[in-house]
């Protein structure tokens, strides 16, 4: 069979365009240092390339929440401790009070001892994260969880929601917890202050009631059950912080897997 020069023509531009497509494909992979550098070097290895790329995102995203979850959690932890440290105090200064050879002018300065103890119990609870968010009121963060009148009677104004943030693609963490929790029992969203309030109220009166003894053993009794309600918050808080670090852990190791097969 004869080729006509045209035909041999067409051939040889074809050849030579095919070359220089595989030349040019060759040196972007060259420049890329990448095999694969458009969807038609490899459609399948592209696909799969792609998915890497979505599920590396998503990793990425989930270790950044993981360390925003550790700093909000270590603060509420941080902000409970000292809760809780300041109640063993004011309890060790009901208990104190309750001693019947006491003064008046004694009782008063516990009583002053209370009241700063109040405001900084009121520091605790109402504590913020780096960005300003309240930590214990619940879903309602722009709002300070408890507010204190001239009388020392507080008022909870958040709410009992909670606000969790994504670590895997399986599982959320909670990051906040209601104030009325952790202050405040099944009774009252300010049980803590209420005790609180009661200590000063009682400390105020003089002379002391007849029931001054008995008011003064309920008091501490409601303080040691505040206190431990807060232990119960606090370690509800680092167990979930050990399981958030866990997360993070097994995220990192992920991202270390890939660079090495990379």
């Amino acid at each position: 069979m004869r080729i006509s020069t045209a035909t041999s023509y067409q051939t040889g531009t074809y050849d030579m365009q095919s070359l220089q497509s595989q030349l040019q494909s060759l040196q972007s992979q060259l420049d890329t240092q990448k095999r694969v550098v458009t969807p038609a070097d490899d459609p399948v290895a592209a696909a799969r390339i792609l998915q890497l790329n979505q599920s590396d995102g998503m990793n990425t995203q989930f270790i950044t929440n993981t360390k925003a979850v550790e700093s909000t959690l270590s603060l509420a932890e941080s902000q409970l401790t000292n809760a809780s440290n300041l109640l063993t105090s004011l309890k060790a200064s009901a208990i104190q009070a309750g001693n019947t050879v006491l003064s008046s002018d004694q009782l008063l300065m516990i009583q002053k001892q209370v009241q700063e103890g109040i405001s900084e119990m009121t520091g605790y609870a109402n504590a913020t994260d780096g960005k300003g968010n309240y930590l214990f009121s619940g879903n309602k963060v722009d709002t300070p969880p408890f507010v204190l009148d001239a009388t020392y009677a507080a008022t909870y104004q958040g709410d009992t929601g909670q606000r969790n943030v994504p670590i895997s693609a399986s599982r959320s963490m909670q990051i906040s917890d209601a104030g009325s929790n952790i202050f405040g029992n099944a009774t009252s969203p300010t049980a803590v202050f209420d005790a609180l309030k009661s200590l000063n109220d009682l400390l105020a009166q003089n002379p002391k009631p007849s029931t001054y003894s008995t008011d003064m053993g309920n008091i501490v009794s409601a303080l040691d059950t505040a206190q431990k309600n807060l232990a119960t918050n606090i370690a509800s808080i680092g167990a979930r912080r050990q399981e958030n670090q866990s997360v993070q852990d097994m995220g990192t190791s992920w991202f270390a897997v890939q660079e090495w097969h990379q």
